[in-house]
């Protein structure tokens, strides 16, 4: 299939240009700003992919910028989708949300059939965008994705943990940190990419965690890069950089996730760590 990606310069669209590739499929980036409609609609017009998966968003969540999270998140969105039911009916397309959605009351394991209660505007554009999306879904056969956190080679340095990553490489003395024991289920970019790609061949509808169903706090990771690389630094939590509205644990179900692409496997987080400390 001609696939055509959204995001395809950001953190996770390398890794789902080289998935899709693997698969026999033409990777397509879709370059338009999906905020300006005019120009998304001109580039969808000439593309007519026959999918798409939708990668681009504001996803920084501590960010101040609440109306650039729903000019993204919500209105982007809506603009591809608008353009894509326009000129690619049937199309698939598969937009990548957040396990965000579920906010602060999710515990244990969490399904899909969880209820959804955004605890930050991130999280609620993004829960937005998939209520939206409802509008088309009788032109376009749309799944819905929901990553918990991850991370790997390429991630910027203001996300956690390539932050903690850079500075056991450059071996720094003091490491300043929020909330070290809140817990997450930390993947690799590169099984969110394959797990994207099973998800755009799939004939399924309605939202899939992306999960590896396991559970690392903030202390685990410096412990896993303690381990790796032999360096002790300092811990010292800044109170500027607990978020008050944090959700304390949260871990994925897989299991649906699983049933449609059964032979997806998500690597470890030691070999994850280990590969960005390597690169």
């Amino acid at each position: 299939m001609r696939i055509g990606v959204t995001g395809a310069r950001g953190f996770t669209g390398a890794p789902v240009f080289a998935a899709l590739t693997q698969a026999g499929h033409t990777p397509l980036a879709i370059g338009a700003d999906i905020t300006d409609a005019a120009a998304l609609d001109r580039e969808i017009a000439g593309m007519r992919p026959d999918a798409v998966l939708h990668l681009a968003a504001n996803a920084f969540v501590a960010s101040d910028d609440i109306a650039g999270f729903y000019t993204v998140n919500q209105v982007g969105a809506f603009n591809l989708l608008a353009s894509l039911a326009r000129h690619c009916p049937g199309c698939r397309v598969l937009l990548a949300s957040s396990a965000q959605v579920y906010g602060q009351d999710a515990s244990g394991i969490v399904t899909e059939d969880h209820p959804t209660r955004p605890a930050n505007h991130y999280a609620l554009s993004k829960l937005a965008m998939e209520i939206g999306a409802d509008f088309w879904r009788d032109t376009l056969s749309i799944i819905v994705a929901r990553p918990f956190n991850y991370t790997g080679v390429g991630q910027q340095n203001r996300y956690l943990i390539p932050k903690i990553v850079d500075h056991f490489r450059q071996r720094k003395p003091v490491i300043e940190l929020g909330n070290i024991d809140v817990e997450r289920d930390f993947g690799d970019v590169r099984a969110v990419a394959d797990a994207y790609v099973g998800l755009i061949e799939a004939d399924v509808t309605g939202p899939v965690n992306v999960a590896t169903g396991q559970a690392h706090s903030v202390r685990e990771v410096i412990a896993i890069a303690r381990d790796i690389t032999g360096h002790d630094p300092r811990i010292e939590v800044n109170p500027a950089f607990v978020r008050t509205n944090d959700v304390q644990r949260l871990v994925g179900s897989n299991e649906r996730l699983r049933t449609i692409v059964p032979d997806w496997t998500p690597p470890p987080l030691e070999r994850t760590i280990a590969w960005m400390l390597k690169a």
